[in-house]
């Protein structure tokens, strides 16, 4: 039988016409599937010729992403739709040759049609085994896609992604380069094992890199309120990292720009050694240096008294110093603990005298206070008692100051409240006696209301070790001197 003769029946069993052929013509059951058989052959045979390249059908996503993992575990070579992929790698030479971009689009129009008739699922398989093969490169909006791209799938089949993907006969990278760049790798990152394959390269290379820049901003973050030495070394690091990472998007030009920045690459990161030193074992003893002279901030005439102290404190200054150009030294970071505990000893030391002194306070003003209320009411008694936990709380206080400038003030406020409470004492021992005022004529004169200027006495009496006739008398015509200047412009002087 003919394509003729099958034709002419085929029409006569499908036309609702009668002619002469189907009147004639009694075709028994199991004819007509013998003849719906051998068209349909003959169809395959002489029409979609090609369509027996595809030996293995795909059934799912799943079964392109086993291919794009290599997870099915062929032998490379023995696929069995490796003929399928030969024409399709052929088609993009030609495409290549004429300098047409191809879109999956096109692929996919090409290759559901005759000769062809492949489903969309087996074409995207068949394009997936040329990627994983590393014939074809794929792009989507201007990058590469990595096999490992988990939308890969979509963009070969999708209806909406196939005619955004770019398909393209790789360009192979030469077999010198490839060598030149996985040697620098293995130095640059100290690493053997770097993947031999082009695909497995620029992952590795990505990941090393996008690695590497995170390392170098987050140390950048470290900067943040802090003065800490060579930021724009760090700085620099990041844009050589991200000037490599620009090329990510073509495979070829990121390992060129790799073999480019070679010299920028180490340069950067022999310069980072002293600052990924810095973080790793010096950052502390910087900081602590940094907040010790903070803290010191108001105590340096103090410091300036002991000459050994006051230069140890300078010289830690010199050390936390970030200079605006040249280069910092980090070999005399060692050098701070030495000389903080040099000025700590010193301060320690005047604290201590310090603290002694205000506890000396403390005891006088406690032993008047007891004094004063001593065998006298009750009433007398609960005021002294309320003042022994205040002056209990000002030696907390004196105990856990460590700046000798606000220990200075820390006498006149216990003098006064001594003051205030031995007169409530005495004012329990005999409350004042109302005061009748005289009436105010109408000739009086107004009463002119007189300015005292308010002195705290012990402002006035400075500390002092007095051994001789002399000393005392030289301390107390100070006194009378310091008393006159401040009487000037004032009716009196109000000593509290």
């Amino acid at each position: 039988m003919d394509g003729e003769k099958i034709e002419v029946k085929a029409a006569a069993v499908s036309s609702k016409e009668e002619d002469p052929v189907k009147r004639d013509y009694e075709i028994k059951k199991g004819k007509a599937r013998s003849v719906i058989d051998q068209s349909l052959d003959y169809l395959v045979s002489h029409v979609y010729s090609d369509l027996d390249l595809i030996r293995e059908n795909a059934e799912s996503d799943a079964d392109i992403i086993a291919l794009l993992t290599g997870a099915n575990n062929v032998i490379p070579g023995t696929e069995p739709n490796r003929d399928a992929a030969v024409k399709v790698e052929e088609y993009l030479e030609m495409q290549d040759r004429k300098h047409l971009p191809t879109s999956m689009a096109d692929v996919q129009s090409r290759y559901q049609a005759i000769p062809y008739g492949w489903r969309e699922i087996d074409i995207a398989a068949v394009v997936a085994l040329l990627i994983i093969n590393q014939k074809v490169t794929i792009k989507y909006a201007g990058s590469t896609v990595q096999p490992n791209n988990p939308k890969l799938p979509d963009m070969l089949r999708k209806k909406s992604e196939i005619g955004k993907t770019q398909i393209s006969k790789r360009q192979v990278v030469s077999a010198t380069r490839m060598k030149a760049v996985k040697d620098l790798l293995r130095d640059f990152f100290n690493l053997m094992d770097v993947p031999a394959d082009e695909d497995g390269l620029i992952q590795f290379i990505i990941e090393k890199f996008e690695g590497l820049q995170k390392h170098y901003e987050d140390l950048l973050a470290k900067y943040e309120g802090h003065k800490y030495p060579d930021k724009n070394v760090v700085d620099n690091a990041i844009s050589v990292v991200k000037d490599v990472l620009s090329q990510q998007k073509d495979n070829v030009a990121l390992i060129e720009r790799v073999l480019q920045r070679e010299d920028n690459l180490y340069d950067a990161q022999e310069a980072m050694q002293n600052v990924e030193a810095f973080f790793k074992t010096q950052v502390t003893v910087f900081d602590a240096a940094v907040k010790f002279d903070q803290d010191l901030r108001n105590d340096l005439d103090y410091i300036k008294k002991d000459e050994e102290a006051n230069q140890a404190l300078n010289t830690i200054r010199l050390i936390t110093m970030i200079p605006a150009n040249g280069k910092y030294d980090y070999k005399r970071i060692p050098e701070l603990n030495g000389l903080m505990a040099k000025v700590k000893a010193f301060h320690d030391a005047m604290l201590e005298a310090k603290r002694t002194e205000l506890l000396e306070v403390v005891r006088q003003c406690m032993a008047e206070i007891h004094q004063a209320a001593d065998g006298v009411n009750p009433t007398a008694k609960a005021i002294s008692d309320t003042a022994d936990i205040y002056y209990e709380q000002q030696k907390e206080k004196i105990a856990g100051t460590t700046s000798l400038a606000l220990m200075e003030g820390f006498p006149i406020p216990m003098w006064n409240y001594r003051d205030d409470v031995v007169s409530k004492i005495d004012f329990t021992k005999q409350p004042p006696k109302p005061v009748d005022l005289p009436e105010k004529k109408d000739d009086d004169k107004p009463v002119v209301q007189k300015t005292y200027k308010p002195i705290f006495r012990q402002s006035l009496l400075k500390a002092a070790r007095l051994e001789s006739d002399a000393e005392i008398d030289a301390y107390a015509n100070k006194l009378r001197d310091q008393l006159k200047t401040l009487l000037k412009g004032f009716d009196g002087i109000d000593l509290k």
